[in-house]
């Protein structure tokens, strides 16, 4: 006998022996803006659950979800906005339990996965728009990921392999888990691009990165191993607070190398550079950094910047102490830059040299540790700050500005008189600043010299007078 017909008996037997049919009703919780009901749970007259309802704005339902003992139990639904369906799957008193599959809205499956006791289990499919794989994942009885996750490109080539390194996952390992792993990621066409050791879930260890090519799609084992190396190195010990890559190579397309990094092992958790040297494509010197440890500070040396998109020429460099802290003199410029800057390389203190990506300026600062007593912090601080126009251009000083007062945590506030200058050499412009803040006469000048702008200012958020300039 089909269900509709019991239903039918049982109302007629309860009709004749004069019981009560009790129906759930309808309760809405929610609604949109636009009038429409979003929320509703069908309630029995004794306040047990029947079900709950989601709906989109247009009246179109969401998602239904049936409940036993006021828990979800049985089928779940999952809804498009164009009533097509997007998930399916089950409630077990609450969890989630066996398979649920996930559609696009073309009614082709997105990805089947399974849980038990509202955690994942077994293995998990996913697969492209085309239909073609795009993942599969794998877990364990307990829910934790094991085995080889892997993703395909939409091509069908290898995107990635991923064993025991989970770190999204952020999952506890205990001494029967496997600790070691690693994770690799691959082009459109199967060239390797990254290849990382990895320990307790996490990159670790030895990596080398590759260039990335854009060739014809060959899957075989020979074909994807043939990458043109772009860097190595490792990554530190997280668990000593180490989790950052330390390149020792850098190299260019054809192989050739461009810069060498040595380190020294100084404990279980870590390494300090000892050597950083640069290579011209013939694999010639060009540069060498030799770390010393000469003073109370650590590491004592210089360090150097190679320009955009160059691999031989230099646009920065920097004295520094303990391989962070810039400090001391440069007493010469190494930089290579089709401009030149001989006029006024040298000609002061100088901590740090640069020329920005884009911009024919020279930049320098000065640093120095402070000896203020009445400043809270004790270390190199910004001391001045200069650029100059490079000798195509006069090769005059552009801008000038000092600094002073800094905070707790070191970070210097203007302090004194800052000018900027037109090539010429006719100063652009004189602002003076107390404490970070403009405060006093400001001065503002034309190209040939005229005053264009006098104002009297005393601070942030404070009256400003201007003076009116006469005529002419």
């Amino acid at each position: 006998m089909k269900l509709c017909h019991l239903l039918a008996f049982s109302a007629l037997l309860c009709s004749l022996a004069g019981c009560t049919v009790e129906r759930a009703e309808e309760q809405i919780l929610a609604w949109h803006v636009n009038g429409v009901k979003k929320t509703s749970i069908w309630v029995y007259p004794d306040g047990e659950i029947l079900k709950r309802n989601e709906w989109y704005n247009d009246g179109i339902k969401e998602l239904e979800i049936p409940y036993k003992d006021s828990l979800p139990h049985g089928e779940f639904k999952r809804w498009t906005g164009f009533g097509d369906v997007a998930m399916i799957g089950r409630y077990n008193k609450g969890k989630k339990d066996g398979k649920w599959t996930v559609y696009y809205q073309n009614k082709k499956v997105e990805a089947v996965q399974f849980y038990k006791d509202d955690h994942p289990v077994g293995d998990w499919d996913g697969y492209h728009h085309n239909g073609v794989k795009a993942f599969e994942d794998h877990y364990d009885d307990k829910g934790n990921p094991t085995g080889v996750w892997k993703k395909w490109h939409d091509n069908g080539i290898l995107a990635e392999e991923n064993s025991n390194c989970y770190n999204e996952k952020k999952i506890v390992f205990d001494s029967l888990q496997p600790t070691q792993g690693f994770f690799k990621r691959y082009s459109r066409d199967c060239k390797i691009l990254e290849d990382y050791e990895c320990f307790k879930g996490q990159k670790q260890g030895k990596y080398k990165l590759y260039y990335e090519s854009f060739g014809s799609p060959d899957s075989s084992a020979e074909s994807c191993s043939k990458s043109k190396l772009l860097e190595e190195g490792y990554v530190g010990d997280a668990e000593c607070g180490d989790h950052y890559s330390h390149p020792t190579a850098l190299y260019r397309a054809d192989g050739s190398i461009i810069k060498k990094l040595e380190y020294i092992h100084v404990s279980d958790c870590g390494y300090d550079p000892s050597r950083i040297s640069w290579f011209d494509e013939h694999g010639s010197l060009l540069r060498e950094t030799v770390f010393k440890n000469q003073n109370n500070f650590g590491w004592d040396g210089f360090l150097y910047g190679l320009c955009e998109g160059s691999t031989k020429l230099f646009c920065a460099e920097t004295s520094f102490v303990q391989y962070a802290n810039p400090y001391g003199n440069l007493d010469s410029c190494s930089l290579s830059q089709k401009e030149a800057f001989s006029q006024n390389i040298g000609k002061h203190k100088a901590t740090v040299r640069y020329i920005k990506p884009g911009h024919k300026l020279l930049y320098e600062e000065h640093w120095d540790f402070s000896n203020n007593p009445e400043w809270k912090y004790n270390g190199p601080i910004l001391l001045v700050t200069r650029s100059f126009y490079p000798d195509s251009m006069g090769g005059r000083m552009a801008s000038e500005g000092f600094w002073g007062n800094p905070t707790v945590e070191g970070q210097s506030k203007r302090q004194g008189i800052w000018r900027n200058w037109y090539p010429s050499g006719i100063l652009k412009d004189s602002l003076t600043y107390v404490n970070g803040e403009r405060v006093g006469e400001q001065f503002s000048y034309d190209s040939t010299g005229k005053l264009t702008i006098h104002k009297t200012e005393n601070g942030k958020n404070r009256p400003v007078i201007m003076h009116l300039m006469s005529r002419q």
